[in-house]
Formats: C-alpha cells, sequence, structure tokens
C-alpha cells in the first residue's frame, strides 16, 4: 500500500505521532501508577527502549526521503539493484588494444624512489608488495588552496621505480568521507581484483578533499574558492610532479559518487585535455548546491554540462550508472544524454531498481573499472 512507502511522507508522519504518543505515555501516565510491583517500573523501560527506537526511525525516515537512499522496502531489504539496462549515446565506446608503455617525463629522484619523497614523510613502507594508502596535503599556488589529499599506490610501485602508471582522479560524495572509498567501497580491492582478472592495468588513484568544513563547493570556482581551479591545475601539477604518471590524457580518468560523481563528470567535460574518462556513479550533469549555499559563478552556464558536451563536443568517454529508483540521478542522465554526440561518449546504466547508496555504487565499482580498461589504451591490460 501507498500508504506504507518507506520514502513517503504518510509513514513519517505516523511513526513521529507515534512516538510523540508513547512519550507521553512514558512521561505523564506510566509514573502515576500506584500498583504494587516491579510492572511498572518494566512498563516504563519498555516503553523507554521503544521511544528510542522510534526516535530513530523518524531520523532514519527523514535522512531517506532527502537522500534517496531507499526507495521502497524491497530496495531495504535487497543487496543489489537486479538487472541492469545500459542505453549509449553518442561515440561507441569500443574496446581498444592497450599501448604497453605509456609515455611520460623523466622521472625525478622524488618519483623514481619515493622514500625519499618528502611529501610522503615516512608513511612509506619500502617492502610493501600489496599497495598502500598515503595521506598528505596538496598545496595550490594558482587557487591559494591547501588541502588533505588520499593516494593509494598500487603494489608494484615500491619495486618498479622505472614503471609509468595511469591515475584515477576520485571525488567524494557530499557530505562525503574518504572512507567511503578505503574502507565501505575498498577501492583499492577492486582495483586489484580487476587487474588479477586481466580487465584493468595497475592504477593509482588520487582523492583530493574538495568539501572541507562541510562546504558543498561542488568543485567549482566561485565566491567560495577555486576549487576547479585546485584541482585541474594545482593537484594535477602535484600528481605530475611527484607520481610516476604518464603525460597521455589517456591515462587520466576521474571518479566519482553522488555529488563527486558530478564532479569527475565536469572535470572531464571541461578539460579533455586532461582525463579522457569519466566514471560517474549516480552523480549529476549541473550544479545541485545545498540549501543555503549557493556559491556565486563568474558565468554558470558554463557549468551545465549538456550545453557543454552539445557546443563543444570534447573527445571524452563518460560511464555512467544510477539505481532505477533513484530518480534525481536517473533524470540528470536522461536529460544530459541528448545532447551527447561523437566524439563524445556515454554510457548510461540504470539497475531495474535500487535508491541513493553506497552498496549499489561499490557492486557498479567492477563494471566501471572493467570499461575503463576495454576503451582506455592506456588503462587497458599488457599482456604477459
Amino acid at each position: 500500500m501507498a500508504f506504507f512507502e518507506l520514502n513517503g511522507w504518510p509513514l513519517f508522519i505516523t511513526v513521529t505521532a507515534v512516538a510523540v504518543v508513547l512519550v507521553a505515555v512514558t512521561v505523564l501516565v506510566l509514573p502515576r501508577q500506584r500498583r504494587p510491583g516491579v510492572l511498572k517500573y518494566v512498563l516504563q523501560l519498555v516503553c523507554l527502549v521503544l521511544v528510542c527506537l522510534l526516535v530513530l526511525a523518524v531520523c532514519f525516515l527523514k535522512l531517506n526521503m532527502d537522500n534517496q537512499w531507499y526507495s521502497s522496502w524491497g530496495d531495504l531489504l535487497s543487496s543489489g539493484g537486479g538487472p541492469v539496462t545500459t542505453t549509449d549515446a553518442g561515440a561507441a565506446m569500443v574496446a581498444v588494444k592497450a599501448v604497453k608503455e605509456l609515455p611520460h617525463a623523466v622521472y625525478s629522484t622524488g618519483q623514481s624512489q619515493p622514500t625519499r619523497n618528502a611529501s610522503f614523510g615516512s608513511q612509506l613502507d619500502p617492502s610493501n608488495t600489496s599497495g598502500q594508502w598515503v595521506y598528505l596535503k596538496i598545496a595550490g599556488r594558482q587557487s591559494g588552496i591547501t588541502e588533505d589529499a588520499t593516494v593509494w599506490l598500487p603494489p608494484s610501485y615500491m619495486h618498479e621505480p622505472h614503471r609509468t602508471y595511469p591515475v584515477i582522479t576520485a571525488f567524494t560524495g557530499f557530505p562525503g568521507d574518504v572512507r567511503t572509498y578505503t574502507q565501505a567501497m575498498d577501492i583499492a580491492h577492486h582495483i586489484k581484483a580487476n587487474v588479477g582478472d586481466s580487465t584493468l592495468r595497475e592504477s593509482i588513484v588520487v582523492i583530493p578533499d574538495v568539501y572541507p568544513g562541510n562546504n558543498d563547493t561542488e568543485c567549482v570556482d566561485s565566491t567560495h574558492g577555486k576549487w576547479e581551479t585546485y584541482v585541474s591545475t594545482d593537484v594535477v601539477s602535484w600528481i605530475r610532479g611527484n607520481l610516476r604518471v604518464s603525460t597521455d590524457r589517456d591515462a587520466w580518468a576521474t571518479l566519482g559518487y553522488s555529488a563527486g560523481g558530478w564532479c569527475s563528470s565536469m572535470f572531464t567535460v571541461r578539460h579533455p585535455e586532461i582525463w579522457s574518462r569519466s566514471v560517474n556513479l549516480a552523480g549529476y550533469f549541473a550544479p545541485m548546491y545545498t540549501r543555503g549555499q549557493e556559491w556565486k559563478t563568474t558565468n554558470p552556464a558554463s557549468y551545465d554540462l549538456a550545453k557543454v558536451v552539445a557546443r563543444e563536443k570534447p573527445d571524452v568517454g563518460i560511464w555512467f550508472f544510477s539505481g532505477g529508483e533513484d530518480s534525481i540521478s536517473v533524470k540528470a542522465v536522461r536529460g544530459f544524454e541528448g545532447s551527447v554526440s561523437a566524439p563524445t561518449g556515454l554510457s548510461s546504466n540504470i539497475s531495474q531498481t535500487g535508491g541513493h547508496r553506497v552498496a549499489l555504487w561499490e557492486a557498479q565499482l567492477d563494471p566501471g573499472l572493467t570499461w575503463l580498461g576495454k576503451t582506455s589504451p592506456a588503462f587497458a591490460p599488457v599482456a604477459s
């Protein structure tokens, strides 16, 4: 019945009303009971526990309505979104042959001998053969911004000082936490699994913090900071100067979920000279600011990616996924795909069900990474 829909106001109002009534009973009625024995105390305890559970339920229901985590009871009880339907627009994403040697500049000592790179401090384990996370700060000369960044170095990085790697610039959602990548989604595990399955080349991951202080920057240059400049100029310069990465744009990709999905596609579409691919998990294609944080930009229309791809036709590929009941993301990609034409390519993947939640996106990391390894010669695995 519609009344009992998980993501609707009737259920929220009903649970809230029951919680209020139960609080009134607990506070006003039960203490007046004169009967002897422990029964009245047990009843009070039971009511207090129920009140706590109902308050938690009210909080969950409100947050769920705001964020569309679960669209239905079936979605809540399901571990996945069911069958996925793929729709392509623009240039066809065809399988490519791997480039064995990635082009790169001459490496410095800090690149070929990372333990001597001051950016990493003493974090690196020189004997590591499983890959490792590094936490540091990246200072931006052009943007004036200095923020935290998290870097994944693949298993062979410490032992093959002359090897060149493709790089994935990844973005969290808002509000977000880098632990979504390092723990909940465990992107390192997925990269290693794809490498083991010969569907992806070993890759570096760099995750810059673009939402500091719980501010919804939307990754744009605005009155709240030059965040687009910070990533596209300062972070990119740091990566090129400190990590063994290729100079080939095919060796650069972006990845993000939710608001980070928007950042992912925005950077790729607006800076095709740097990034050639975008993996967008349940994002959108124009800024969607949090209420009260509508930062002003010099040219708002330049951040409407549908208009950008229609006008400029950048030579980039976008792989998009959304749960079928994530109405905001589905509407966003449907509104965007009509503007896509070659050489821009879009692969839109929509599951049968599913809302706006990490478990769905984590399940789609492998297809997204496989697409990256299939369509980019720099991410494609080299046959041994």
